[in-house]
């Protein structure tokens, strides 16, 4: 366990622990990371806002028809004097200026009297009150602070009720909108889930329970709540049916289900001890009394909300702080990515020459296979590590652009008459003896003062010519793929350096131009290089010629002369015996002298194809290094560092520097919002901090003698 949690864990202090949730979510905090809570939840007159006054002690609206209209926060705090202070938490969504207006907002009372009253000025400031078309819910949370000496440590949040039917008060949007807040509430998965269900209600009219169950299968933070149990008639089979879901025997819940008897209209005037009194007396005169005494009742129910509470927040409350810290950290990153306000040319200026800088680092590291930056970083299963580490994905396409030029560069595969081929089209393989025809009549057609029985030396260029025909388009495939990679880079490592607005104007302004003119020199270097294997007659100096044509004759010459040896005697240089053998030598040495007799035409064909199939290996190897080398890595992949580096942009003229470093409006509200939530969040973890230090104290002082 780290020392951190560690610390939240062994902060016994109830209250403390209370206190810092209800702290973080004063700050906002609860907008940005999923804080642990108890969120009260249910349909329209289910019973929510008598269940929140019996634990509470104060008056909440129980109208049959409209009542809560807002989230509301209910911290609930033992104290010395009775006091309720009402807040307002704008929603994220406000203006910073209704912002200011309700964050100012600010009542207090003494006692019950002045309650009610406060709410309805709440209720106005949030505007659901006090104008023409005033909105029927608002998604600003009311939050209410009650200290008093008999009050439990407890947070609740308690939402609008859901309903299914609009009328003249509200409407199928206004459903529409309780149900995503609800649902929202519902789906941050620290919030443990009280869901009330009236048992004068059809369970199956009450979708409550069906969105918690979606939301949480398993039940591990849904604590069912049943109401007015008293509304049902004894012995029926309502009042089986919820005797059952009590007991868990139904839906079943991992926290279970309690079941609570709430003020009628009749008794809206008891006082806290006769309400209690009466619960008690039902209870103990009913079916329901079967239950164990920690499932009925409200006082249990506070005890089992603070334990849940507590559990929860000791849980979920070190997770909280990392959430804190990494949003803290993306807040950061966000604004350096979208650098200060500009509003002048120099500012605009300075803000390019910062991108330049550093896109320019990042690229030369990204060619260079220096990974060492965080924005090479690379996991298992990731997409774009090649988009990132350019060099990387630059060997991985030459390689595979060399290992297609081997199998695929030569238009036709010449197979010895002796072997099978390795292509399955008989399109693209001819068997030697058939191809010898092909030479033998280009022969002809290369006709020029040599003598008879040898060829002319541009017969091996054009059998060069005809096979290397797939260079072409191979190689051009090859530019695109190079160019693409280096796009991606780019558009990567913008992306990273810069906001959106401004990656996308310099990649529409600037970087794919240049790449376009890059691509152009790439592709003009790719037909400078084919041009000279095709323009010119075959040249070269190097000695893997004459070896290789020696190689493939001589494999040739060994294999017929072991063929004509086996014919002869049965043997081959292989598997002839060493000892003596009586051998008839006539028939063997007229087959050899036969088979070995030499045709000045036939040799010298033979020797023209082996002489270009040599040559072919030669000017392949050459051209795809100098493709590699003199094309894709000096013309294009060493000269990205210059595509948008500081001195460039010292060159930009102010026109330039206007349409690539101005920002939006959509930046300026990105911005805002990334400095709002970095505050909040350091806020936050300021107060998390000296939590820490404080439960750290506190574990060190219990622990000495």
């Amino acid at each position: 366990m780290s020392q951190i949690a560690s610390s939240f864990i062994h902060s016994t202090n109830h209250r403390d622990l209370l206190d810092i949730v209800d702290s973080l979510r004063s700050h906002g905090v609860s907008h940005y990371v999923d804080l642990p809570q108890i969120i009260v939840c249910g349909s329209q007159s289910s019973g929510k806002s008598s269940t929140l006054e019996s634990i509470s002690g104060i008056s909440f609206p129980t109208s049959e028809g409209l009542c809560t209209r807002f989230a509301t926060e209910l911290i609930l705090r033992r104290g010395d004097k009775a006091e309720i202070k009402v807040h307002i938490q704008p929603s994220a969504g406000r203006s910073n200026e209704e912002r200011a207006r309700l964050s100012a907002f600010a009542g207090s009372a003494k006692g019950q009297d002045d309650f009610p009253n406060i709410v309805e000025a709440a209720k106005e400031a949030m505007g659901l009150t006090g104008h023409e078309g005033a909105k029927v819910f608002s998604t600003d949370v009311l939050r209410i602070e009650s200290t008093s000496p008999s009050a439990p440590n407890l947070t609740l949040v308690d939402l609008p009720g859901l309903f299914g039917a609009s009328d003249k008060n509200q409407s199928d949007d206004d459903a529409a909108l309780v149900q995503d807040l609800v649902v929202s509430y519902m789906r941050q998965r620290r919030s443990i889930i009280l869901a009330v269900v009236a048992a004068d209600n059809p369970f199956a009219n009450q979708p409550v329970t069906k969105f918690a169950r979606d939301i949480d299968p398993t039940g591990s933070r849904t604590l069912g709540l049943i109401t007015k149990p008293d509304k049902i008639d004894e012995g029926s089979e309502s009042e089986r049916y919820y005797l059952e879901l009590a007991q868990n025997l139904n839906v079943k819940l991992t926290l279970g289900w309690h079941v609570l008897r709430n003020r009628s209209h009749t008794t809206a005037d008891d006082t806290t001890e006769e309400r209690d009194e009466r619960e008690a007396d039902f209870f103990a005169a009913s079916a329901w009394g079967q239950l164990d005494s920690s499932q009925l009742g409200v006082e249990s129910l506070r005890a089992r909300l603070r334990k849940i509470l507590w559990k929860q927040i000791q849980t979920g409350l070190p997770g909280v702080k990392a959430e804190v810290q990494s949003g803290i950290k993306d807040c950061r990153a966000k604004l350096s990515q979208l650098g200060k306000a500009r509003s002048t040319m120099r500012e605009k200026h300075t803000y390019l020459q910062r991108i330049s800088s550093r896109l320019s680092k990042l690229v030369r590291a990204a060619i260079d296979g220096v990974y060492a930056d965080g924005f090479f970083e690379s996991y298992p299963g990731q997409q774009d590590a090649f988009d990132r580490r350019l060099r990387a994905h630059v060997q991985k396409i030459l390689s595979e652009y060399a290992g297609q030029m081997r199998d695929d560069g030569h238009a036709l595969e010449i197979v010895e008459d002796d072997l099978e081929p390795t292509r399955s089209s008989s399109k693209r393989y001819m068997m030697r003896e058939d191809y010898l025809e092909v030479v033998k009549d280009l022969m002809v057609e290369c006709r020029g003062r040599e003598l008879p029985g040898t060829y002319n030396p541009l017969v091996v260029g054009d059998l060069f010519s005809r096979q290397c025909k797939p260079w072409d388009n191979i190689t051009q495939n090859l530019v695109e793929q190079i160019h693409e990679a280096a796009a991606n880079n780019f558009l990567k490592a913008v992306t990273e350096i810069c906001d959106e607005n401004t990656s996308s104007r310099l990649m529409k302004g600037h970087i794919q131009p240049a790449l376009h003119a890059l691509r152009q020199n790439l592709k003009n270097k790719v037909d400078e290089l084919l041009e000279t294997h095709l323009s010119i007659h075959p040249i070269t100096y190097n000695d893997y010629l004459t070896i290789s044509v020696q190689d493939i004759q001589t494999k040739r010459h060994d294999r017929h002369f072991d063929a004509l040896s086996e014919q002869g005697c049965g043997f081959d240089s292989e598997s002839a015996p060493t000892s003596h053998v009586g051998l008839y030598l006539q028939n063997l040495l007229l087959l050899l002298k036969k088979g070995t007799r030499p045709n000045v035409e036939e040799y010298s064909a033979s020797l023209a194809a082996d002489v270009a199939a040599a040559y072919y290996q030669v000017a392949l190897k050459k051209f795809i290094d100098d493709v590699s080398v003199n094309a894709i890595e000096a013309c294009l992949i060493q000269r990205l560092p210059e595509v948008f580096c500081p001195d460039v942009v010292w060159d930009f003229a102010e026109t330039d520097v206007e349409r690539l470093g101005s920002e939006d409006d959509n930046t300026v509200k990105e911005r805002s919002e990334a400095t709002k939530k970095l505050a909040i969040l350091e806020k936050g973890l300021k107060d998390l901090d000296a939590f820490v230090a404080r439960s750290s104290t506190h574990a060190v002082a219990s622990e000495e003698p």
